[in-house]
């Protein structure tokens, strides 16, 4: 019996975290997104047509989570009178699993430490290289993928305005906002950085597991999209992560500008 406390409530510093550990933080923060996405790609695959975005098509609003998060549904973007009550039911809800995540984590004696996240003035140009990096990859993927979509037009590179950024940020609503960043940190804390604090040993399991998680709670958008999102996205996200950053902060930024506005780079600083 004391074997056993001492398992699960160790007196020394976890360090790295155990399978078990990853299995229950995973089933806390995206247990529920996991079977709705699940339920409701396979209702779209049984109709033939998605009943909640086009299952086959790349879009700027597929390739992201487009204000809402983790899951959004037609209502929510349509309707803008439940704009408000979409984001603060979400933000609720991750919140509390994120409490949660925390408290295990806290029983379990996890070293907070280990994972960088500082505010730094090397912040500032790795945010918007990082943005650059993956909002560019998105629209060549939307204009590969995607007929009719195409931002390298003459019209919109000549009316790009780096200010616009800063315009469409500030027309969105407070609660846009605030859950956009809650729900970046919510992904990449888990991505990044606790998957980051596994055993070294077991790397490309963890790298393998951690993209066939982000493909499963994005499969609503689309089987295509999904794959985009956790295999090229969030390997993007990983270079930079452990490469380059050591910082968890520039990562969570870039991630929340892709849940205000979508995955593409253009777009935030054209004028229209």
């Amino acid at each position: 019996m004391l074997f056993i406390r001492q398992f699960i409530f160790p007196k020394e510093k976890t360090e790295h975290l155990r399978f078990f550990d990853v299995l229950i933080i995973t089933a806390i923060l995206f247990g529920h997104f996991i079977l709705l996405s699940t339920e409701l790609f396979l209702e779209s695959f049984k109709a033939g047509v998605s009943a909640i975005l086009p299952a086959f098509s790349l879009s700027p609003v597929l390739l992201s989570e487009n204000g809402s998060g983790i899951l959004e549904t037609v209502a929510e973007a349509v309707d803008s009178t439940t704009e408000g009550v979409a984001y603060s039911g979400n933000l609720q809800f991750q919140a509390m699993m994120l409490i949660l995540a925390f408290l295990y984590l806290w029983i379990r004696n996890f070293d907070f430490k280990q994972i960088p996240f500082r505010f730094r003035l090397s912040v500032i140009p790795w945010f918007f290289i990082i943005l650059a990096v993956m909002g560019l990859s998105a629209d060549f993927l939307y204009l590969l993928f995607d007929n009719g979509y195409n931002y390298f037009t003459k019209e919109i590179l000549m009316s790009l305005d780096f200010f616009e950024l800063f315009r469409k940020i500030a027309a969105l609503s407070p609660i846009a906002i605030l859950y956009a960043l809650l729900n970046a940190f919510y992904e990449e804390y888990f991505f990044l950085g606790l998957l980051g604090t596994v055993d070294q040993k077991y790397k490309w399991q963890t790298l393998l597991y951690s993209t066939l998680i982000r493909i499963s709670f994005h499969t609503y958008q689309g089987l295509p999209s999904a794959l985009i999102i956790g295999v090229i996205f969030g390997l993007i996200y990983y270079y930079f992560y452990h490469r380059r950053t050591k910082n968890l902060l520039p990562l969570v930024l870039v991630h929340s500008m892709a849940d205000m506005f979508g995955s593409g780079f253009l777009y935030i600083f054209a004028r229209f």
